[in-house]
């Protein structure tokens, strides 16, 4: 498998509007930089960032651009403002992945034509010049640092025992940016993005837990995860999580939790995650319960290489005392 570390100015740039939000979850991680631009902006554009806000449902704007953006081939090298205002054309190539949902994109597509006078403004400003001069050379550090970091890891080996044989990506690509903290993103393809603020194993991580989305198709196990989602320590930890990390959906909640189970039985196995209860303490403020029964399951109930994830997923969540996780969650955390 290789693995190929580049970097995106598009990505970046659409990253960087999560910061101009003014929301303090992400001013708290990138600090200064909204003073750079963000005081700049012209109340139109302000009062377009708010409504893109509100239409998402949150200030987490990057992800989902990036994604959508992605599905454009050569997406690297078009103009960002262009292909914003061709939704048909983004449309079409985002329907060419199983990310595409008609109803999510119908309420997500006018955030497209909202945003582009903001991005215009931002260039016309200088925030090109900036990230040229002063974020390319940290990003450009980081990247010859990774490469050379990466080759003592066999990924690959790893993920295709995880999701089954010949199931591994030849490549993955991870895109590193200087504006994404907190979030590690994955994008159409065998890709995602990384911030250049995280460590080299966190980085290595997150490139391990991303390839694992989707784990399954949810429609074939519909009613598993309908039965799972109304289990005690789901419904707690559902209920209890802070919007801002995302996961709006109980379906999502729950992949989410599944494919953090799975990236961190990985790096704890290749010497990545030294700590994985602690490590699942302190991720989204503890709220992936789950993944701790997950990665306790996987050990107590290894999977074949010769076995597709979602075969296995469905024959341990048979095994799982589902209607009593928080018994089997406590006990693990106390033996702990």
């Amino acid at each position: 498998m290789n693995f190929l570390v580049t970097y995106s100015y598009n990505l970046d740039l659409l990253n960087f509007l999560n910061i101009l939000t003014g929301e303090k979850f992400y001013l708290n991680r990138h600090e200064g930089t909204y003073e750079l631009f963000g005081e700049q902006l012209s109340s139109r554009s302000k009062a377009s960032l708010k409504e893109a806000v509100r239409i998402n449902g949150s200030a987490m704007l990057g992800p989902i651009l990036s994604l959508v953006i992605s599905a454009v081939p050569n997406f690297e090298n078009r103009s960002i403002l262009s292909m914003l205002a061709d939704p048909a054309f983004l449309e079409s190539c985002l329907k060419q992945y199983q990310y595409y949902d008609k109803g999510i994109w119908s309420e997500k597509a006018p955030i497209f034509e909202m945003i582009i006078p903001v991005l215009q403004e931002l260039e016309d400003i200088g925030f090109k010049e900036y990230w040229q001069q002063e974020r390319l050379p940290a990003i450009k550090q980081m990247q010859r640092k990774l490469q050379i970091y990466a080759k003592e890891f066999h990924l690959d080996k790893e993920i295709e025992q995880m999701l089954g044989q010949g199931q591994a990506p030849e490549s993955i690509t991870v895109y590193l940016c200087s504006f994404a903290a907190p979030h590690g993103i994955k994008i159409c393809g065998p890709k995602y993005i990384s911030d250049i603020s995280f460590s080299m194993e966190t980085t290595l991580g997150i490139a391990v837990h991303e390839m694992f989305h989707p784990p399954y198709d949810a429609r074939n196990l519909q009613n598993e995860l309908e039965i799972l989602g109304n289990d005690p320590l789901l419904q707690h930890a559902f209920k209890t999580k802070d919007p801002k990390y995302g996961y709006p959906t109980m379906t999502g909640f729950i992949e989410e939790n599944v494919v953090e189970a799975m990236a961190i039985f990985i790096c704890h196995k290749i010497g990545l995650e030294e700590d994985p209860l602690g490590y699942f303490k302190k991720h989204d403020e503890g709220s992936h319960m789950l993944s701790v029964v997950l990665f306790e399951a996987f050990s107590k109930h290894p999977k074949s290489i010769e076995q597709p994830f979602e075969d296995y997923f469905r024959e341990l969540l048979a095994k799982l005392p589902i209607g009593s996780l928080d018994l089997e969650y406590s006990a693990i955390m106390n033996d702990k």
